[in-house]
């Protein structure tokens, strides 16, 4: 009898191995299978301004033209924030300055336009995802940078086409000296707003307001050189407004129009 047991003993043995290793193999393989196919997905990382080797970079070449004006041309600049606030009789920003005091006032202007275009490409980067997932981030940047110098050579080519049918030449030199120095203030107190948006994750919310209260301080020095200017009489008060109406608050509008057409344009060829 017992010769008979041992054969049946082995064999069922032998089949509770082998379905113990058909039962190991199946778990493994569905172990792999989760691990593999039904893993949970990462999240990317949001886009961070701080991070973007391209914005760092615009920043430290603002710091450099910063720096290299600051280290030469000091002196100048002292002297053309002192002409502003007092009443000249000639204009002295292309006429007894030097090459390279010009060339501290080019760089400085140059600064500024990086600096607001900028500022609009921080804007965009918040308010249009779109825009930034499709474009490339430095073609967004450089279309913005060029706006705002396109901007900047329209003014002074209007400036000086209405001011020659309107005003004397001397008057009209006190007039670009007086707006490229308050460009170049504007862009000095874009800087520090700059930094705390990239560096300090300003709120978006909050950075058009700071922004915002520049522009509107170089719109109050503007508006106030334009009185001491070209209507310092009680009669050239309508002639006040449509003059800063039309080429102060008539242009801004149209750059932004400008921008937002562009961007538009650039979504619709990539």
């Amino acid at each position: 009898m017992s010769e008979n047991c041992h054969p049946g003993i082995e064999y069922l043995l032998q089949l509770y191995a082998e379905e113990q290793s058909r039962v190991d193999t199946a778990l493994t393989q569905k172990v792999h299978h989760v691990t593999v196919q039904e893993g949970m997905k990462g999240e990317p990382i949001p886009y961070q301004l701080r991070s973007d080797w391209m914005v760092t970079s615009v920043l430290l070449l603002c710091f450099i033209l910063v720096s290299y004006v600051l280290a030469h041309g000091k002196k100048h600049l002292e002297q053309q924030f002192k002409n502003f606030s007092l009443s000249k009789e000639r204009a002295s920003l292309f006429d007894d300055t030097t090459a390279s005091d010009v060339r501290y006032t080019l760089v400085l202007i140059f600064q500024t336009c990086i600096l607001a275009g900028f500022c609009v490409y921080d804007y965009f980067s918040d308010h249009d995802l779109l825009l930034f997932r499709v474009v490339p981030h430095y073609l967004l940047l450089s279309t913005f940078i060029g706006c705002v110098v396109i901007f900047l050579l329209f003014k002074w080519l209007a400036y000086n086409f209405v001011n020659w049918i309107f005003f004397n030449k001397t008057k009209n030199m006190i007039w670009i000296e007086s707006y490229f120095n308050v460009i170049i203030g504007a862009g000095f107190l874009l800087f520090p707003i700059v930094l705390l948006i990239v560096y300090f994750d300003l709120s978006p919310q909050l950075a058009p307001y700071f922004i915002g209260f520049v522009i509107i301080i170089a719109k109050i020095l503007l508006f106030y050189k334009c009185i001491h200017n070209f209507f310092n009489r009680i009669y050239g008060v309508l002639h006040l407004i449509l003059y800063f109406c039309a080429l102060e608050i008539l242009p801004d509008l149209i750059l932004w129009r400008g921008i937002v057409i562009a961007n538009n344009i650039l979504v619709l060829n990539f």
